[in-house]
């Protein structure tokens, strides 16, 4: 690049997202007219409702961002690599934050047009400006998925070498073939990618069916021009004498799901696909399910609760995000408490049409983690044998705790007898809790209300619900207590807008991501969805129900979406490491990357915002 003030933070910036993702010459070309600038603690930067006319890159210290309409949920703390106002840049309106040096800052200072020349050169600047948390979630979940991958290489069952792995001479084309008849070639073999080879017979680039949306369909590609156009170049390979393992963690680094294999001449051998890795590992979906389905005893069982955890883990490993992740859980502990129900019911001589057996909390809610204990309860049909009732329910809930599933220390548990009822005796239960709104009863309201049918007859649990929801509805009292409940728990973060921890193990500052994280999310949705009588009990699907009935706005749902399963995924990662803290749902501050924390205080002002919506409802 030409002699700029800013050739020196070229280097420094490479390290950061998106600038890791752009190529030198895209960086080079964004910073060649920037100009570096001093200020000091406290200085005013930007004034909120003015217009800008460049990009500000923190190259040191710390800049803050305070909305004049209400400083704790707008507050936003940019450190080195962040990048700011970049929504009034793109849609050229004034600036809706007031943005100040919080200590000494040097910033960078980009013209606008060079800017949003950048945006339209540079796909990774582009993607992060249109989604930034999006954006940096994908980043994070790429490395969440290569420590797992690189952790758990061991327990990986894949044949040593890639040469074993491949099935079929690879598909390629020339570099003057055109886009059309390399995509009618991928569809006439039925396969996700096709190689582009130079006349040597080397790999040249690349295109797979994720590049077809983006690069072809979305601008409007010209389908005649020669397939370089469009391939990504040059293309990452490795040699056919290379692990599995190695090729694992090169999909999850780099975010691949094809990898290249050449011989020692570098010429084109063949290519292995993110499916050809992970379908020969031992443990997957069906196959766990098939196992829970042809269990007879709970000893068995237990061996499938326990592949279904090691599962979890793989799941990850192929790049499975949070949020799908946990509804396979869910699935899977469901199958395994049905099978349990059903082999328990029949020695007991329960027909499924006299009880139905339903899920609380989080099972309710489909949101189960690798760890988690027992929250259910049982309706009582009118032709069921009461008799047998007390003896059956206690045989299910330890046979759940012999498969890893312990047994709920506040007796939320079908073999409690005053959780054992008939819908009758459930509704005049639940009024009482609406009725009174003391702290007892928000406390099982928050349980009971996520209730879902697991078992039996379902229409106990329906005809339960929908007398429920309309009395909660009907009760803007009880909403307005419950709703003071659900904001007690505050998002850790301080006054400057940093991460604050809500407790010390083991000499370790640390945040307890299922109280301070998750819960305001999953409470302000539980609110919301029974003052409109939704039926849904997983927290994003009732958020995304109030959305569709124009409710809730769905930029808003889709960004509390993505800050809810971040939180999940890392509740997953503490689960995975309980030797860090010793504390399975809280993750140590000093073991979050410069890029997890910097999205975890973005989560948490996320669930401030999607609080205060709650507080706006019920002030």
């Amino acid at each position: 690049m030409k002699h700029s003030a800013a050739a020196p933070y070229i280097e420094i910036l490479a390290s950061h997202e998106p600038f890791s993702e752009m190529s030198v010459a895209e960086r080079e070309a964004l910073l060649a007219n920037a100009r570096v600038s001093y200020h000091a603690p406290r200085e005013s930067l930007i004034a909120a409702n003015t217009k800008v006319e460049e990009c500000w890159i923190v190259a040191s210290g710390r800049v803050r961002g305070e909305r004049s309409d209400d400083k704790s949920v707008g507050a936003l703390e940019l450190t080195v690599g962040e990048m700011f106002p970049i929504g009034a840049l793109l849609t050229a309106r004034p600036v809706i934050s007031h943005f100040f040096a919080e200590d000494e800052v040097f910033a960078l200072r980009v013209p606008a047009k060079d800017f949003l020349a950048a945006v339209d050169r540079s796909h990774a600047l582009a993607d992060f400006c249109d989604r930034r948390l999006t954006y940096l979630l994908e980043r994070s979940r790429r490395a969440l998925q290569a420590s797992y991958v690189a952790e758990g290489s061991a327990d990986i069952q894949l044949p040593r070498t890639l040469s074993n792995l491949l099935r079929r001479e690879p598909v390629t084309a020339d570099k003057s073939t055109s886009v059309k008849d390399a995509l009618l070639s991928m569809q006439s073999k039925a396969i996700g990618s096709i190689v582009v080879i130079d006349s040597e017979g080397k790999p040249a680039g690349i295109l797979t069916e994720r590049d077809v949306i983006p690069r072809i369909v979305l601008p409007s590609a010209d389908l005649d021009a020669p397939i370089t156009t469009v391939a990504t170049s040059p293309v990452a390979t490795l040699p056919d004498s290379a692990t599995a393992v190695e090729a694992a963690l090169l999909m999850a680094e780099r975010g691949f799901r094809h990898v290249v294999v050449v011989n020692d001449e570098g010429l084109l051998k063949g290519i292995v696909s993110e499916r050809d890795l992970f379908a020969l590992q031992r443990h997957t979906l069906t196959g766990v399910s098939g196992a829970i389905s042809r269990a007879n005893n709970a000893a068995q069982l237990a061996l499938c609760a326990s592949d279904a955890r090691e599962l979890a883990r793989n799941l990850i490993a192929q790049g499975v995000e949070s949020l799908t992740m946990t509804r396979f859980v869910s699935r899977l502990n469901d199958q395994i408490a049905q099978r349990l129900i059903a082999m328990t019911a029949t020695k007991f001589g329960i027909r499924e049409h006299d009880v139905c057996w339903i899920a609380l909390g989080s099972e309710g809610r489909h949101e189960q983690t690798i760890s988690t204990d027992q929250d259910n309860a049982l309706i009582i049909g009118e032709s069921a044998n009461r008799d047998v009732l007390p003896a059956f329910a206690k045989e299910v809930n330890d046979s759940l705790a012999q498969c890893g599933f312990p047994l709920c220390k506040g007796n939320i548990m079908a073999s409690n007898p005053e959780l054992a009822l008939d819908v009758a005796a459930w509704t005049t239960r639940f009024s009482e809790w609406i009725d009174l709104g003391d702290p007892e009863s928000l406390l099982q309201a928050n349980i009971f209300f996520d209730l879902r049918s697991l078992w039996g007859n379902h229409a106990l649990a329906r005809d339960l619900q929908r007398s429920v929801l309309q009395r909660a509805a009907n009760n803007q009292r009880f909403l307005k207590q419950l709703s003071d409940n659900a904001l007690v728990t505050e998002p850790p973060l301080n006054w400057l807008g940093n991460l604050s921890a809500t407790a010390e193990i083991n000499g370790k500052q640390v945040i307890d991501l299922k109280r301070y994280g998750v819960r305001p999310f999953v409470d302000a949705a539980r609110v919301l969805a029974l003052a409109h009588e939704v039926t849904q009990t997983n927290t994003i699907e009732r958020l995304q129900a109030l959305a569709s009935r124009e409710k809730l706005k769905a930029n808003e749902v889709r960004e509390w979406t993505d800050a809810f399963g971040f939180l999940q995924s890392l509740r997953l990662r503490a689960q995975e490491k309980p030797h860090v803290t010793e504390m399975p749902n809280a993750i140590a501050l000093d073991q979050l990357s410069p890029m997890d924390a910097r999205i975890l205080k973005e989560c948490f002002r996320q669930a401030r915002k999607l609080q205060q919506r709650l507080q706006a409802d019920y002030p």
